[in-house]
């Protein structure tokens, strides 16, 4: 019954994308203070870069472990390294992290490499998805179909016309609507999601009358 309800325009994502031309509008974002950094340098000489291999490269590559053994962002944006000692990371994106640390380490190593993940970039997707959880992702950053892709995609119960994102922004709680089944979005500032931001899929109006609620 609930199947029956439903139309293509409520149902098919994109349904303008024929008529509709974008640019990629992903940037990479500022480090924030909480963010826990996996740093890795190497060398042409191994032993001078020993004293930077963290715990988890020597024992294990589980993921609980790099986590407990990143470099964590302090409140003040500062991070503490040996040989450099504190490292600011206010206004720095991870690759411009990276070239900053590396030029602190030329003098000590030869020709240095810098490398910069994010270890604990989190998304919640919740509502009418089929897995609704917290997700931990490893790329630098990841647009909506990607989080509801983890979330197994909507339900057939799901309001693909109205899904609201949550986002934490400058201390300030920011919501806004998404319409899936428009191309707009997709040059949309919140096209590609942002640390700890919560996806929330609705009922659909067809899911919400079958349930009795008014």
């Amino acid at each position: 019954f609930l199947v029956s309800c439903a139309s293509k325009k409520d149902v098919f994502y994109f349904q303008d994308i024929e008529s509709y031309s974008t640019q990629n509008n992903f940037k990479f974002l500022n480090i924030q203070p909480g963010d826990i950094l996996d740093i890795q340098i190497k060398a042409i000489n191994p032993e001078s870069v020993v004293v930077f291999q963290r715990q988890y490269l020597r024992e294990n590559t589980q993921m609980e472990n790099r986590i407990i053994d990143g470099y964590l962002v302090g409140e003040d944006g500062n991070i503490n390294m040996p040989i450099i000692g504190v490292v600011n990371t206010n206004e720095k994106t991870s690759y411009s992290l990276a070239m900053d640390i590396k030029e602190a380490l030329s003098p000590y190593i030869k020709n240095p490499s810098v490398n910069i993940r994010l270890l604990n970039f989190r998304v919640s997707v919740l509502g009418e998805v089929q897995r609704p959880g917290t997700f931990t992702v490893l790329e630098e950053r990841i647009s909506i179909p990607q989080a509801l892709g983890l979330a197994g995609d909507l339900t057939i119960n799901g309001d693909r016309n109205n899904v609201l994102l949550i986002r934490n922004q400058d201390g300030k709680k920011v919501t806004h609507v998404v319409e899936l089944t428009k191309s707009e979005f997709l040059q949309s500032d919140f096209y590609f999601l942002r640390q700890n931001d919560i996806i929330y899929v609705r009922p659909n109006n067809a899911k919400v009358k079958s349930s009795g609620l008014v």
